[in-house]
């Protein structure tokens, strides 16, 4: 039966109004990437390397989807989400910190029943969290909730912290989409900007699979949201951005085609606008993988080095801004085992962490330095 047209009329009045909206608070112009500038390796230093469970007590059947941010006295914090299985109303959105060499017992810092209180709205479950630093040290939670369906059916939500995750002002949602705001979820790093705000590397699922940015802006408390899209066409999804200077920028792709590889596109203006993507040399199952720009100006990546299982977590390095990449080390391999949606970010000491989803039910991250990627390298080399 067709739709009435009072329907179809009150349909395309809200997409209109919500497009009016996000182009409003449009916070692009005079915005550039805030990248470290190029230092030399360092060949006297040591090599680090430590692996080590996050939720090593947490005792939860389904966890996913891990990120971690350095708090503004230079501890690490990490967030997930998890509970009985993936679409579930128990689950929840946890926080931990590392303190004095140990990760501290993991806190819930949102659920789906806050979040029905909060938002007004009936929430099916929680989805992908993660969290931006702000120049004034504090703590702006992104995640995702679900009303109804799967994915495709989610919505992007916010809260603050201004006292380090002990407390959080209500929940707000983000209005990104006319077509009913659904569909729109956030998985990788956080880009500071030098006007103080924020690029988010966001992507849609609903009828297709688009890379998009979201660009946050704050002042006198008030948020201003703008999204851009990356690609269009039903091929690739989840971008992970790595600046190369204050302009220039790539962003790895999640593959969802039959190319089976994982995808690069480029920026010459903050991201602003970006070239075709194209096909790499690293392979990719369908899965999560995240990319970084080291202090000497190579790239590195952390992905599943396949194209049809998360069985193994893998590095690779770039020394040509991501046109070609080779494999330095493979940390972990196990084909009953799945490893999966890596988080790369390097802390102010120069030390490089990855978290990554350890078999559905635990959250693990390993970190290193320099000294250890050129370790790894040098075993390649060697006959």
């Amino acid at each position: 039966m067709p739709l009435p047209l009072r329907w179809i009329l009150t349909v395309v009045a809200a997409g209109l109004c919500a497009a009016i909206i996000i182009r409003k608070g449009n916070p692009l112009p005079g915005s550039a990437f805030l990248v470290q500038k190029t230092s030399p390796a360092m060949r006297s230093e040591t090599a680090r390397y430590q692996e080590e469970m996050i939720n090593l007590k947490q005792d939860l059947p389904f966890v996913h989807v891990a990120s971690v941010i350095e708090l503004k006295d230079g501890a690490l914090a990490a967030l997930w989400y998890g509970g009985p299985f993936e679409y579930c109303h128990d689950n929840k959105i946890y926080f931990s910190e590392k303190r004095n060499g140990a990760w501290l017992n993991p806190c819930p810092i949102m659920t789906a029943e806050r979040a029905e209180h909060e938002l007004g709205r009936r929430i099916r479950c929680l989805g992908n969290p993660l969290m931006c630093r702000n120049p004034d040290g504090s703590l702006r939670l992104l995640f995702v909730t679900i009303a109804v369906g799967k994915w495709s059916g989610s919505q992007l939500n916010t809260t603050v912290s201004k006292d380090g995750g002990l407390s959080w002002s209500p929940s707000e949602r983000l209005t990104l989409s006319p077509l009913c705001n659904f569909s729109e979820l956030v998985r990788n790093r956080p880009l500071p900007l030098t006007n103080g705000s924020f690029c988010v590397p966001v992507y849609q699922e609903l009828v297709g699979k688009f890379p998009e940015l979201l660009w946050l802006k704050e002042r006198e408390g008030q948020l201003s949201v703008c999204k851009t899209r990356i690609a269009g066409g039903c091929a690739t999804l989840q971008p992970s951005v790595i600046p190369l200077d204050e302009k220039r920028a790539v962003v790895l792709l999640r593959d969802w085609t039959q190319a089976k590889r994982i995808f690069v596109s480029r920026s010459a203006d903050a991201g602003l606008t970006w070239t075709k993507p194209v096909a790499t040399n690293l392979p990719n199952p369908d899965a999560g993988l995240s990319g970084l720009r080291l202090r000497d100006g190579r790239l590195l990546a952390a992905y599943n080095d396949s194209v049809s299982s998360r069985t193994d977590l893998s590095f690779a390095l770039s020394e040509d801004e991501g046109l070609t990449w080779r494999k330095i080390a493979m940390v972990e391999e196990d084909p009953k085992e799945s490893f999966s949606y890596p988080y790369l970010m390097q802390t102010s000491d120069g030390m490089i962490h990855v978290a990554y989803t350890w078999n559905a039910d635990g959250i693990k991250m390993i970190s290193f330095n320099d000294a250890w990627i050129r370790e790894q390298e040098s075993k390649i080399r060697k006959p």
